[in-house]
């Protein structure tokens, strides 16, 4: 395989991200492991652990999913367990934090991505993402896809400052209406057989629902000489979101998110 230390050498600065964001993995993996909470990691964390033994050599984030039951213990058990440095981010414990996603935040960094709102003063430290993963309908992938596409453009359209133009204008005053279409047929399919498992409908990165059988019983995997926990059949489960995911992307697709970043 090609050599992509160039990415992330020792002491650079993308590595030394890595290696806090680890860090925070860690203690994670440490409280849900105490207290009996199924966590998984996910989209490209996985894909890194497969592919790579642990990060993509060029990634800054970490990525883990949880059932909702989990979620839900994890929100009460975690800040009264993690170390002072790390925080917990939600929309309750961070309210001008706007971001459906909840994190795991170091408070001893600053992250800044494209995606950040500086007229609001959340937490902006390095971080790991949890998602919460739900029931979902057997239906079509391809009206699945298509309907969490609709929801993630609505959301980010105002989760993010938009420039005013008659485009935005005009998105603001159609969003509404199909927001509700989308609510009433979401609700329509969710009488139907709930035999999956997908992410929050408003932010689903990639569309993707699961049959239970990729991913239960969770099991150990290696990440950058950890143990953590993986689905139990991370190829199933990957080629679901990726497809030919071993298949490394060209060199202009092999980016970061990472505009600033300052680490105490």
């Amino acid at each position: 395989m090609e050599d992509f230390s160039q990415y992330n050498p020792e002491g650079s600065t993308l590595r030394k991200m890595q290696l806090r964001i680890l860090d925070i993995m860690v203690e994670i993996d440490r409280i849900c492991r105490k207290h009996d909470i199924g966590y998984w990691i996910d989209f490209g964390t996985l894909l890194g652990a497969v592919r790579h033994g642990g990060f993509i050599p060029w990634d800054d984030d970490l990525d883990i999913a949880m059932t909702s039951d989990d979620f839900r213990r994890f929100m009460e058990i975690a800040p009264k367990e993690l170390p002072p440095t790390l925080f917990l981010q939600t929309r309750l414990t961070d309210p001008s934090y706007n971001m459906l996603v909840s994190k795991v935040r170091d408070r001893n960094s600053l992250f800044i991505t494209q995606h950040e709102d500086f007229t609001k003063d959340y937490q902006k430290g390095l971080y790991v993402d949890i998602f919460e993963v739900k029931p979902y309908p057997n239906v079509p992938k391809s009206l699945q896809k298509g309907i969490m596409r609709w929801y993630k453009k609505i959301y980010f359209f105002y989760s993010v400052k938009q420039d005013v133009n008659l485009k935005n204008h005009l998105a603001a005053l159609a969003f509404p209406v199909i927001k509700l279409g989308l609510n009433i047929l979401w609700g329509i399919l969710n009488l139907l057989p709930m035999s999956k498992l997908g992410y929050e409908k408003h932010f689903s990165p990639y569309g993707n629902s699961y049959t239970k059988d990729m991913v239960f019983p969770l099991k150990d995997i290696e990440f950058e000489g950890k143990t953590f926990l993986c689905p139990t059949d991370p190829d199933r489960y990957l080629t679901n979101i990726y497809k030919d995911y071993m298949s490394v992307p060209p060199e202009e697709k092999r980016v970061t998110h990472i505009i600033h970043v300052e680490m105490n």
